[in-house]
């Protein structure tokens, strides 16, 4: 079965991949590199859409820090 992954900045698809594999093997993907895409595309979230029905199976949104993370380390 075949997903897609979609990295978000905001609203906006950043970057969408094409995951031929398993389910599994595409959730590891995408948390994966949702940091590598945050660096280069400043996605903020990702999401794994099954290519078949069209469903999200898998969703994961980059927290901000809040001040208060970031003052007090």
């Amino acid at each position: 079965m075949a997903y897609r992954i979609s990295f978000r900045k905001g609203k906006r698809v950043s970057f969408t991949k094409l995951w031929p594999c398993d389910l599994e093997a595409a959730i590891a993907h995408a948390k994966a590199q949702l940091p590598v895409q945050q660096a280069q595309n400043g996605a903020t979230s990702v999401n794994v859409v099954c290519e078949r029905t069209g469903a999200v199976v898998f969703t994961f949104t980059e927290e901000p820090e809040t001040a208060d993370e970031t003052a007090n380390p």
